[in-house]
């Protein structure tokens, strides 16, 4: 570090910088059906380090990598490349952070309770526990656990570090019907350890599996209810209500939505989000005390009651609107449990969809939708696996009657609702 920063004083063009050292250790298990294959520790130190030049009353910005052992002579060319750089990508000026007052905690965690070579055995056996079908099982399974330690540095006295813990689980399930076999797809995310709750997922995701393999082509092309849910769709579709309020859409002329109006329309017959954002969620792998500009953040409220109450955002964007303090890119989104609990959302008929090719969400055009690979219908008696079909809507004409789910999950920068009830999508 102390190096780099040598270099950056004595380097003409430099007015000011931002260095990101990333030490991270992990610990990666590599399996083919229930044989290991591979197993794998890494450890590295790296500098993520961002220059900044005046010129012409503007700003501009250029990112280098610089990784530990280098000699002095290349970090220095590494950094007259940047100064080259950042003289060509020019913006209006901004300062960077000054330090905070604020005490900073890492967030929370048990992933550090224990050796990630005891750790990772116990989450081995909670994954296979849930193998145990004839005609499903576990194609292939990755295990991936990292320790990482952030530490933030800016040319305006800013130094900031927290440590963070992840682990990713990659479960590729097969299941045969007949002489065919199919697969899905499914990552688990974690940043605290419950062994129960892996194995309730790997067993959720091979009983999908199973019902990709009985699933019938759904050809249904009249009105019905629609229910989102699985992997991070819920989230694509709350999360796109948050970023709308960001600074730089509203910078750009890009967002929908003003402060003191509803976000839902005038005409709200579902649920009334409530949606905060909060650096620290259990169990969210996005959760992190300082954004990238080295901010300190604190929870804040951002839709209240269907209302929208306040910006958010980086620094940048929030000198250019003259916000005097910007809340930084808060990592977790938030939003409150809705009115139904999914089985009564599954009172009558419905269209349930698990798993899309892709869920797209276009908050300026409103479209939202894609190919559905898994779903499930309810014709009033019986539920039957479909697939082969695909649904579409507008966001901004059906928000107003959106029902969120009592239950929650918590995902990769998102705590709230699992599913959502929407009536008025096109099938296709």
């Amino acid at each position: 570090m102390e190096k780099i920063i040598k270099v950056l004083k004595e380097t003409k063009g430099v007015s000011a910088y931002r260095i990101v050292e990333t030490k991270s250790e992990s610990c990666e298990l590599f399996y083919v059906l229930d044989k290991l294959e591979t197993n794998r520790a890494t450890n590295l130190d790296e500098f993520g380090v961002t220059i900044y030049v005046k010129k012409q009353g503007m700003i501009g910005s250029a990112d280098i990598t610089v990784y530990v052992g280098m000699e002095e002579e290349d970090i220095k060319a590494k950094v007259e490349e940047g100064v080259l750089a950042a003289k060509l990508a020019l913006n209006p000026k901004f300062k960077l952070p000054k330090p905070s007052s604020k005490k900073i905690a890492s967030p929370k965690s048990n992933m550090g309770d224990k050796p990630f070579n005891k750790v990772i055995e116990s989450i081995v056996d909670a994954v296979f526990k849930a193998d145990v079908y004839t005609s499903g099982w576990l194609n292939s399974v990755e295990f991936f656990l990292t320790k990482k330690t952030t530490r933030l540095v800016n040319s305006n006295g800013v130094d900031e570090e927290f440590t963070s813990y992840k682990g990713e689980i990659e479960v590729i399930p097969t299941w045969r019907k007949g002489k065919e076999e199919f697969e899905l797809y499914k990552m688990i995310e974690f940043s605290n350890i419950n062994l129960s709750d892996i194995t309730k997922q790997v067993k959720e995701i091979l009983m999908l599996a199973k019902a990709r393999a009985n699933a019938i082509k759904f050809d249904r092309k009249d009105d019905i209810k629609v229910i989102i849910s699985g992997d991070h769709n819920v989230s694509d579709i709350i999360r796109s209500f948050a970023l709308d309020l960001h600074y730089s859409n509203v910078y750009n002329h890009m967002s929908r939505y003003e402060i003191g109006k509803c976000v839902q329309g005038d005409n709200v017959t579902g649920d009334l989000f409530n949606i905060d954002l909060v650096p620290d969620v259990v169990n969210s792998v996005a959760s992190r005390p300082f954004d990238s500009d080295g901010l300190v953040m604190k929870k804040v409220s951002i839709i209240k009651d269907g209302i929208a109450s306040m910006n958010w955002g980086d620094n940048r964007y929030a000198q250019y609107l003259g916000v005097k303090k910007a809340t930084g890119n808060i990592p977790n989104v938030v939003c409150k449990p809705g009115s139904k609990s999914i089985r009564e959302m599954k009172n009558e008929p419905y269209l349930e969809c698990i798993k899309f090719s892709g869920l797209q969400v276009d908050p300026m055009s409103g479209f939202f939708g894609g190919e559905v690979r898994l779903g499930f219908y309810f014709d009033g008696e019986k539920v039957i696996p479909v697939t082969g079909f695909a649904v579409s809507g507008n966001i901004h004409e059906l928000k107003g009657g959106f029902v969120l789910s009592k239950e929650v999950e918590t995902l990769k920068g998102y705590k709230g609702p699992k599913a959502i009830e929407i009536k008025g999508m096109k099938i296709a």
